[in-house]
């Protein structure tokens, strides 16, 4: 490094405004910076009270994640360099450092606290669940008792778009800890994250027969059979007891595992006839959307003709404001359908 180089750094971290705390959100470099606040203090303990010091090799830190820290948070800086050796300290005193990640931490646990989660016994059921749909009183009263069961009973809705599959998990949306989820959709740690996240009462999956992921398939098996949510990576291993109902729908269940259908109580659904598909469209379209009668008939009207679904219908009910507009945006919709 020459000597420009070295006083343009000097310069530029004397006119530094602050360490930047973000990186307290970074896992592993708040790890980091704990292990060299804890090696510091133990050096000033062992060896000198005035000790600051610390290599990579000290913390057990890869240099470009401690870079990182110097360079992109001003948490550390570079006090001596070789071509063998990197020496680092603190910009600012490490008691600032170690109580700005205890009260991160403790305000993390505070928001953990906060988590919906698993209940047990009996949960409020609206007064008007199940009314946006048409018949079907007896898996009504299915699916009350598998709400109020003591222990988990699944259930599957298997048939073609145009049954009310997505409406009866709708009903079960409005319940409180439920969460959705819509199969291949979900974030990069896939259901495993949802559920450690949220810890959900009601876990409910649209288009399960869109799940590919082997791992959400193995979490959902061990959640179904045993209520447990596994971690095992980096020779970490935990289990998190949770009493979680799954309901979730599908178009076909060709490709989906045995054992996970084995897990299920499966409903089979036939499609609505027209005449009932647009009173049940219109009707949830004006309770649940608040969409005029006119514009609530119009729409459900056209997604009967047309083949689609519920929830095609409320997707076009929240962007269409007027007939034109409906018509434009089923355009687009099916213009652009597999």
């Amino acid at each position: 490094m020459g000597m420009r180089s070295l006083i343009e750094r000097s310069l530029w971290r004397c006119l530094a405004i602050s360490v930047d705390w973000r990186f307290l959100e970074d896992d592993k470099l708040r790890e980091i910076v704990k292990r060299a606040i804890e090696f510091i203090k133990k050096q000033q303990k062992e060896w000198s009270p005035t000790w600051s010091t610390f290599e990579a090799h000290d913390i057990k830190a890869d240099w470009w994640l401690l870079r990182k820290l110097v360079y992109d948070y001003n948490v550390l800086k570079i006090v001596h360099k070789s071509a063998s050796h990197t020496t680092y300290a603190f910009e600012v005193p490490i008691e600032e450092v170690e109580k700005k990640i205890q009260e991160y931490e403790e305000l993390i646990k505070q928001k953990e606290k906060q988590k919906p989660v698993s209940t047990d016994g009996e949960i409020s059921i609206p007064p008007d669940f199940w009314s946006s749909i048409e018949g079907y009183d007896d898996l009504r009263e299915l699916f009350i008792a598998s709400i109020n069961s003591m222990k988990p009973v699944h259930i599957l809705l298997i048939g073609p778009p145009g049954t009310a599959k997505s409406l009866m998990l709708m009903e079960i949306e409005r319940l409180s800890g439920a969460v959705f989820v819509t199969a291949g959709t979900s974030t990069k740690a896939g259901i495993r994250d949802i559920l450690l996240n949220y810890k959900p009462r009601f876990l409910i999956i649209d288009e399960l027969d869109k799940l590919t992921n082997p791992d959400d398939i193995s979490v959902l098996l061990t959640l179904m059979e045993s209520q447990r949510v596994i971690v095992a990576k980096h020779k970490e291993y935990k289990e998190e007891y949770m009493k979680t109902w799954v309901f979730a729908s599908a178009n076909t269940i060709r490709g989906l595992p045995p054992e996970l259908l084995d897990r299920f109580w499966k409903v089979y659904l036939k499609p609505y006839d027209r005449e009932t598909m647009v009173r049940v469209v219109k009707s949830c379209l004006m309770k649940h959307e608040g969409v005029q009668e006119e514009l609530a008939r119009y729409i459900a009207q056209k997604v009967a003709d047309m083949g689609l679904s519920v929830r095609d219908a409320v997707r076009i009910a929240r962007l269409a404001k007027t007939k034109e507009e409906v018509d434009k945006y089923l355009n687009v919709m099916v213009k652009y359908m597999k």
